[in-house]
């Protein structure tokens, strides 16, 4: 067949075929099915960054396995919170192990409802959130754990309570196991005693001053007032009971106290200097015949210093005789390093738990600052829970989520570290939200209201194109 031959017989058949029926819309129908399309892919993208933080915890394998009375109970990892992490409110966990207080997923937003979001780790390696109004600290008056975990103290704000008309005199006391919540009034709280049956509270000055001090028990709502001290104190550094109960050591800026609790008498012990500080909760060595104090090596000399500066200090140990308050020996622990260390206690082994801040980015610490506070929220920029031991060396006892500023270790449990954390998957799903928890939330309301306005747009078109009922009106 010729070329001649095959055009004309093509042709024919062209002018026999018939044409395809196009609609004239056939573009605009085109652009609205990939819309529809790329709508259906970010809807289907925001489900699941909104699902699996609030599926992961419901999951019967998500968490560790429950440890048994004879094992470490204390995790040596913690994970960041997840979103639709359960409260203490609705699920009591039971007795707690671990409480971590911070910003960034540690901390909400007013937008969201609650700025504190504090990590509560109970002694299955179930996590659950103790959310508060305002931020808040662990360990130095915030957030207390009772010596068995059982019980937590807290400051006013705390979800589940109702605003009592003294908050700045008040303190509420959650049972974990039960979740009962109860207010008590005669101060904020300080410290607990060892047997966990009463619990030091404060009462809340204007002017920077301590307080007036007072036992309160908790089963009774019975308030002991304890003989009055006064002075300017340093709040993660204020008091420490005795191993037995008898006593209790209360140090402000420039003397330090012992209290007969008993005999509800004081005396005075020796003067401080500024750059003492009473060791923390666990000051008193295990025999109850010394007190650990802290020197703090710069900048304690009443000028500026900066965060360089703070972060690098060295905070060494030294020890006073609790009877007359000279010197003593005790064991020779390796120094803390940065803004600010609390003694949480001793191991069986002499072996020392401490808390280890450093400062927040920026920070500067100027001289006759009325808000500066070594361990205050907005001063302390990380933490570190370590064990400080004779041999010089200061190992890591629980891996922190990175955004953790305060920690708090019941008591009775500081013999009881390296227990199971969460799996793997777990743990790394948490870090991955934990990293882009800002960016997640940012574009989670952008979608929220670009998809709207998407539809509204489209719904708008629609109505106008031609041959819709709204273009023929």
């Amino acid at each position: 067949m010729s070329d001649q031959v095959l055009t004309e017989t093509l042709r024919r058949m062209a002018d026999e075929s018939r044409p395809a029926r196009i609609s004239p819309d056939i573009w605009r129908r085109g652009r609205r099915r990939r819309r529809r399309q790329v709508g259906a892919v970010l809807g289907t993208l925001v489900a699941v960054l909104v699902s699996v933080p609030l599926l992961l915890p419901a999951l019967p394998d998500a968490g560790p396995v429950p440890t048994s009375p004879d094992r470490p109970v204390v995790p040596s990892r913690a994970y960041p919170p997840l979103t639709g992490e359960a409260t203490i409110n609705e699920d009591p966990p039971g007795p707690a192990v671990l409480l971590v207080t911070g910003d960034r997923e540690l901390r909400g937003s007013d937008i969201w409802g609650w700025e504190g979001r504090s990590l509560v780790v109970a002694a299955d390696g179930s996590y659950r959130l103790a959310r508060t109004v305002g931020e808040t600290t662990a360990g130095t008056g915030g957030l207390l754990l009772s010596p068995d975990g059982r019980q937590l103290a807290a400051q006013p704000g705390l979800e589940g309570s109702d605003w009592p008309d003294d908050p700045l005199g008040t303190t509420m006391i959650v049972d974990l196991a039960s979740g009962q919540m109860r207010h008590y009034a005669g101060g904020l709280p300080v410290a607990w005693a060892p047997d966990g049956r009463s619990l030091l509270v404060m009462s809340h000055t204007l002017d920077g001053q301590l307080g007036r001090l007072s036992l309160l028990d908790p089963a009774t709502g019975a308030l002991h007032q304890l003989p009055r001290i006064t002075g300017a104190f340093h709040t993660g550094n204020v008091a420490a009971f005795a191993p037995d109960g008898s006593r209790l050591a209360v140090a402000t800026t420039d003397a330090l106290y012992i209290v007969d609790l008993a005999a509800s008498t004081t005396r005075t012990l020796g003067a401080l200097t500024p750059r003492d500080r009473l060791a923390g909760p666990g000051a008193w060595t295990p025999d109850g015949n010394r007190l650990a104090t802290w020197a703090i090596g710069d900048c304690e000399d009443g000028g500026s210093c900066d965060e360089k500066r703070l972060a690098g200090r060295q905070i060494r140990i030294e020890y006073r005789d609790a009877a007359t308050g000279a010197p003593a020996s005790g064991p020779a622990l390796p120094p803390a390093r940065g803004l600010a260390a609390r003694l949480l206690g001793w191991q069986r082994d002499g072996d020392a738990v401490v808390a280890e801040y450093q400062p927040e980015e920026g920070t500067i610490k100027r001289p006759d600052d009325p808000l500066w506070s070594e361990t205050g929220w907005w001063q302390v920029g990380a933490v570190e829970l370590r064990e400080f031991r004779p041999d010089g060396s200061r190992p890591t006892l629980v891996e922190l989520p990175s955004s953790a500023l305060f920690v708090d270790v019941p008591a009775n449990l500081l013999d009881n570290f390296g227990g199971p954390s969460p799996s793997w998957p777990e743990g790394a799903i948490r870090r991955l939200l934990a990293i882009w928890w800002p960016v997640g939330q940012f574009l989670v309301a952008l979608v929220g209201l670009v998809l709207p306005l998407v539809g509204w747009r489209l719904v708008a078109r629609r109505r106008m194109a031609p041959g819709s009922t709204a273009a023929r009106t």
